[in-house]
Formats: C-alpha cells, structure tokens, sequence
C-alpha cells in the first residue's frame, strides 16, 4: 500500500526544515515541522501557530490534531519513542543473540540520544509527565521498556543473567542508561575524564554483574 506523501525536508548547515505541506499526511507534516523547530530553538518553539506556519497551513489546522500544544509536544515524543525502539530493535536483531544483543541494545539506546538530544529531552521532560492522559504516548514508551524488560527475561530463561523481576531489572538498567546520557547532554560526563562509551560500557558490565550475568571473557 503506498503511503501518503509526507512533507520533504532540505538540509542546511546540518539543520533541517520543512517544505511548505500541500496535500497527504497533514498530522505528520505537522510533527515535521514541530521536530525541525524543536531542533533549531528548543521546547520554547514550539508552539501551535508557529508549527502551522513552518509547515505552511491556516493557524486552525493543527487543531484537526492536536487540542493543544501538550498533545503537539506529546506527538513530537511519542514518534520519537517508536524511533527510538526500532533502533533498538534493530540492533538487537542485528548479530550474536543472548548478552551481546543486550549490550547492543543499550548502546543503540545511547546512540539514539546523542543523535536526538532535543527530542530526547522532551521525551522525558517535565512537560509530559504524568502521562495519564496521553495514552498513545504512554504506550510507546511502554513498548520500548517491552523490549529491554523481555530481553531480560529471555536471557534469564536461557540462563545467561540471574533469576529475579525482569521488570525491575530493566527499570534499573535504563535508569543507569537515562543518567549517563543526561550526564553528557549537560556537559558533565566530562568531569570524569572518559568518554560516554567508556561510561556506558562501564556501567553495561556492572548491571550485568549485578544481574548475575557470566562475566565477558
């Protein structure tokens, strides 16, 4: 099935900014235009009007859907998530299975976060928590912590990590994974004197260990 035309974007000085929409996908031309103005200003650009602007519609139509800027701002994560889990998803696809594809996953997670620092920080930014009322958004999140927890338990199935609660392993794991990118976003990974990937590396090991992992020979 061919899918709607979506708003193509131009690349500039390593920016990137919406064409004007004509015609398709009027919610994802939106979210278009939101993501290149988050990028280039930050949360404080984004706004209704100035959205329908940059993608070149009436000052009304975004409200065909989006209510208000927290659900424009939630649209704006929620499409992160989903990106951010088939990265994940992907990498784990991608090699040896057991330990090494969770280790792959969490570096994919860190990747992610470093190529999307903008949309990173709105995805767990104040602005949109609690998520009660946002379920399309709640979901996606959830399904990236689906992929991290039932990994964990795969792996605890097979006898590669220890027994215990899946779900607490992997909320702790992605908690150790969350601070070590804020850490670098905010300049102060630095103070360490190693690079991120030594970090996450690092703190990969000893989640495993703590997991009950065989350690890497």
């Amino acid at each position: 099935m061919a899918s709607a035309p979506r708003v193509s974007r131009r690349r500039s000085g390593g920016g990137s900014a919406p064409r004007p929409y004509h015609h398709g996908d009027l919610r994802q031309a939106l979210l278009d235009a939101a993501v290149a103005l988050l990028r280039e200003g930050g949360t404080e650009a984004l706004t209704l009007r100035a959205v329908a602007r940059a993608a070149g519609v009436s000052q009304t139509a975004p409200y065909r859907h989006f209510e208000d800027r927290r659900a424009l701002v939630a649209g704006v994560a929620q499409e992160a998530f989903a990106r951010m889990g088939a990265a994940i998803g992907s990498a784990v696809q991608r090699g040896k299975p057991g330990v090494p594809a969770l280790r792959r996953g969490m570096a994919a997670y860190v990747r992610f976060a470093q190529m999307n620092p903008a949309e990173y920080r709105v995805m767990f930014g104040p602005e949109l928590a609690p998520q009660d009322d946002l379920p399309g958004l709640h979901a996606a999140a959830l399904g990236v912590f689906r992929i991290l927890r039932d990994g964990i338990a795969r792996l605890q199935q097979g006898g590669a990590i220890g027994a215990g609660d899946p779900g607490t392993m992997a909320i702790t794991a992605w908690a150790t994974l969350h601070g070590l990118v804020m850490l670098s976003l905010d300049g102060q990974a630095s103070v360490t004197g190693h690079s991120l990937s030594t970090l996450v590396d690092a703190g990969t090991e000893l989640l495993l260990v703590g997991m009950g992992a065989t350690p890497r020979r």
